[in-house]
């Protein structure tokens, strides 16, 4: 399987329109990409068409034809984790290993795969499972998407050592949304979290006035070397 799969140190820190970018960077590159968020919590139904607004825009971005439920095969319409949503609608509890298939299959249909995660990487599932534990079961190498604002420093080692307690590949750490004009402390953000962390920076993203996918993508294409990305195991 190849592909990667995109987590963050906390839920907004750009996860879903950074997944989207890389989905239309790779397609520019005539890659036939497939994308998927396996788990989604929203307070209401985006559209006839997608649960989620997150698989609404990585649709739109990588142009893939699958469904809804293939894209995005467990959807709670409240917003938490899938753990808390399930409790309070009364609904099961995600199929862990159901959804697992709907990933392989997608992954045999395409030439790279980019998965993208719920919140952090240690949102609970089930009761006892969390996404790391889905993500083992995947074997797919972890981006992690970190600020570059204050607390950033705890909360990216708190998410390596999460994934390395796991087991997870980590494969680099991007930090998105850099001011175009950052404090000194902003500024040495990356260098800082790739010697705490010994995980290699793979790029800064701008912080952006209008965050369109198309427009991440530019800047995603500007920083981040996509033959080293796609490469990775």
């Amino acid at each position: 399987m190849r592909g990667v799969f995109v987590t963050g140190t906390d839920t907004g820190v750009g996860k879903t329109v950074f997944s989207a970018g890389l989905a239309w960077a790779l397609k520019r590159r005539n890659i036939d990409v497939g994308v998927m968020k396996p788990f989604a919590t929203a307070s209401k139904v985006f559209s006839k068409s997608y649960r989620s607004a997150d698989v609404a825009l990585l649709a739109k971005a990588s142009g893939v034809k699958e469904s809804d439920m293939d894209l995005n095969p467990s959807f709670y319409r409240i917003a938490g984790s899938p753990m808390m949503a399930s409790s309070l609608t009364g609904n099961p509890p995600p199929a862990i290993q159901e959804v697992l298939e709907s990933l392989r299959r997608l992954a045999f249909k395409h030439e790279f795969l980019i998965v993208e995660g719920i919140g952090g990487i240690m949102v609970p599932l089930t009761m006892s499972n969390s996404l790391a534990d889905f993500v083992k079961a995947a074997d797919l190498p972890v981006i992690i998407i970190a600020r570059p604002g204050l607390g950033t420093l705890n909360h990216t080692v708190l998410t390596v050592n999460a994934c390395k307690n796991y087991g997870l590949k980590i494969a680099s750490i991007v930090v998105n949304s850099m001011p175009k004009k950052p404090t000194l402390m902003e500024k040495n953000i990356p260098d800082a979290l790739s010697k705490l962390t010994n995980i290699p920076v793979l790029g800064v993203i701008p912080r952006l006035k209008v965050p369109g996918y198309s427009l991440v993508g530019r800047a995603i294409e500007k920083a981040i070397d996509l033959d080293l990305l796609i490469s990775m195991k």
